[in-house]
């Protein structure tokens, strides 16, 4: 079975109420005796998108924003010092400024669909357990692995429970179908999903199978326990677990660690991993030698599309503003060679159109000529991926969608003047860098500005350098764009979203070596200046020392727009005090946030219907 399976029961009925979230038995639903692999896909259909269109799990509610990545985004990066969301405020509240009401949709979409995929992974085990699926012998085989994944992306979701809440509803496949969750400690919690990954990895150990592309195994196992175990002090009372997190990030690197072009696992091109093609790089992907994605949430132009992930990622930034393909004069002759073929080096340089009949010279005279071509349309601002632009001088911010290969452009996101001051930049208006991983933004060179004298919509172009990661072009290993194989630029593009990466793994891995977990702080060296190598290509120059700071800054250069930022930086004791950016508390410059936003409320909507605590604080 592939993942395009999952394409085809975007009609199944949700197995999951609307409101209160009970576990509902499938079978009262639909007969899915006979479909244990469709029911199987469904639970990645969940995470990947949010069900057929008009059919949200979530009721009265925007699909969309309810999706796996899009919630989680939400949750760990606006309020952060990464990015902030311009619009909407009745929806979003006050996240922007790390303030946050039970009342808002944001709060509500976010923890539903860790609600809903929890109760689906749960179900799923609970139906090959019990028998309900009618299973041959083959059938029977792929049960056992089924259950170890959908135990793995439970935990994926409890990993961000954990994160968020400090009671945290707990259920798993013995809790009866109908029962509401029961509210545990973040501890209890803790216990039993490290428990659960471990089983599930040491029977990976004692009997292996190799993931399929689209699917979760022993790497994303060990990925998330890794995660887990970085944060076990917030999540453990207090209890860390160092060494345990290095163990599992030693074992991915040993299995991952290897080919590319440094021979460390990592994708050749940074702007590669976020491109239209960027499957290639995932795990289980056949024909590539290069693991680097170890958990994805599967996209595909055709068959799986959603509002979330790379579509999200890249309609979120983009606008087009200010900007239009040169009206350039035309010529006809004066750059022909000999043969009576274009003079093609010498035509680019002067930048003008060259007309190889009379018919088209008319045309573009024509259109050079025309009272609604006005004199910056005839000028040649820049030349961006082969065509020529020009921009007006009297717009705030310059770009296009076309940029990206993009079909869509909300314009609702921006960074903070904080999170671009943390890159490395050659000149003091921070527009030129060496620095590969922004080499997709826009920035003052485009008439952007990265102050952030507020953040909302109306100020878009004025108030923050836009960001993207994510594009719509197909990559060459080296980072160049394949034009040819690149895809239409519709609204929902078809990139994978990388939950994981091994960068992620080399990261996690040099941050439980300094806090004492094992290794040698010469081998976290060289796992921070893998990334970095990659960071800066032919421009870099290795470290020789590296403190906890120095691999903070990394990390956040590294993995922005990864669902990281909000729980590294409380780990890091940074969230509450010691570090502001800005609008942090409401205030421009930034300001302290009281101790109980560490966790965020429980809906109140949940809290209605339900016998449920109130997370502490709210």
């Amino acid at each position: 079975m592939t993942l395009g399976l999952a394409a085809a029961v975007t009609g199944l009925p949700s197995c999951v109420g609307d409101l209160d979230l009970e576990p509902t038995n499938p079978n009262e639903i639909t007969n899915v005796s006979g479909d244990m692999d469709r029911v199987f896909a469904d639970i990645f259909l969940n995470f990947s998108t949010f069900g057929a269109s008009g059919n949200s799990p979530v009721s009265g509610f925007d699909g969309g924003m309810a999706s796996f990545q899009r919630a989680l985004f939400i949750a760990e990066e606006i309020p952060t010092d990464e990015a902030a969301w311009l619009w909407d405020p009745s929806s979003y509240g006050t996240i922007n400024q790390g303030i946050v009401v039970p009342t808002v949709d944001a709060v509500f979409g976010f923890y539903s669909r860790l609600m809903i995929n929890i109760t689906l992974c749960n179900q799923f085990i609970q139906s090959v357990n019990d028998g309900t699926f009618i299973l041959d012998d083959a059938a029977q085989a792929r049960s056992v692995d089924y259950v170890r994944q959908a135990k793995i992306l439970r935990s994926g979701c409890y990993y961000y429970m954990l994160s968020f809440y400090d009671k945290i509803p707990y259920a798993d496949e013995t809790t009866p179908v109908g029962a509401l969750p029961t509210q545990l400690s973040r501890k209890e919690v803790f216990a039993n999903v490290t428990s659960t990954l471990e089983e599930v990895v040491a029977d990976y150990k004692k009997n292996p199978k190799e993931t399929a592309y689209g699917f979760v195994g022993i790497d994303a196992a060990q990925a998330i326990l890794a995660k887990i175990y970085l944060n076990a002090e917030v999540f453990n009372e207090g209890n860390a677990a160092w060494d345990k997190c290095y163990q599992h990030c030693a074992d991915i690197i040993t299995r991952l660690g290897k080919g590319g072009q440094y021979g460390n696992g990592l994708a050749y091109s940074y702007s590669a991993l976020f491109g239209a093609n960027n499957r290639k790089y995932v795990v289980g992907n056949p024909g590539s030698d290069v693991n680097e994605i170890i958990w994805t949430l599967a996209q595909d132009q055709v068959n799986l599309i959603s509002w979330s992930g790379a579509t999200f990622l890249l309609a979120g930034w983009l606008g087009t503003n200010g900007v239009e393909v040169t009206v350039a004069k035309p010529t006809m002759t004066e750059y022909t060679l000999p043969d009576g073929s274009l003079d093609t080096e010498k035509y680019l340089d002067l930048n003008e159109k060259y007309c190889a009949t009379q018919e088209e010279y008319d045309a573009a005279k024509k259109a050079y000529d025309s009272e609604d071509t006005k004199e910056w349309q005839k000028k040649v601002s820049e030349r961006i991926n082969g065509v020529n632009y020009s921009f007006d001088p009297k717009a705030v911010g310059w770009i296009s969608q076309q940029w990206y290969n993009a079909g869509a452009g909300w314009k609702c996101l921006v960074a903070r003047k904080t999170f671009v001051r943390k890159f490395e930049w050659d000149d003091i208006k921070m527009t030129q860098s060496k620095d590969l991983r922004v080499a997709n933004w826009q920035t003052a060179s485009h008439g952007f500005t990265a102050d952030n004298p507020s953040l909302v919509g109306d100020d878009w172009g004025k108030n923050g350098y836009l960001c993207p990661k994510y594009t719509n072009w197909a990559y060459n290993d080296d980072g160049t764009i394949d034009y040819v194989n690149s895809p239409e630029p519709r609204e929902q593009v078809g990139g994978d979203y990388a939950v994981i990466r091994l960068a992620e793994i080399y990261l996690t891995a040099a941050e439980a070596i300094l806090n004492g977990g094992g290794g040698s702080t010469d081998e976290a060296l060289r796992y921070v200046n893998h990334i970095r190598q990659r960071a800066y290509g032919q421009n870099y120059t290795p470290w020789t020392q590296l403190t906890m700071q120095m691999l903070r800054d990394e990390r956040c250069r590294e993995l922005y727009q990864e669902n990281c930022r909000r729980t590294d930086l409380i780990r890091w004791n940074q969230w509450c005090t010691g570090y502001t950016w800005e609008w942090k508390g409401g205030v421009e410059r930034g300001t302290n946030l009281p101790e109980y936003t560490k966790c965020y409320p429980i809906p109140s909507r949940v809290m209605s219907s339900s016998n449920f605590e109130q997370t502490t604080g709210y």
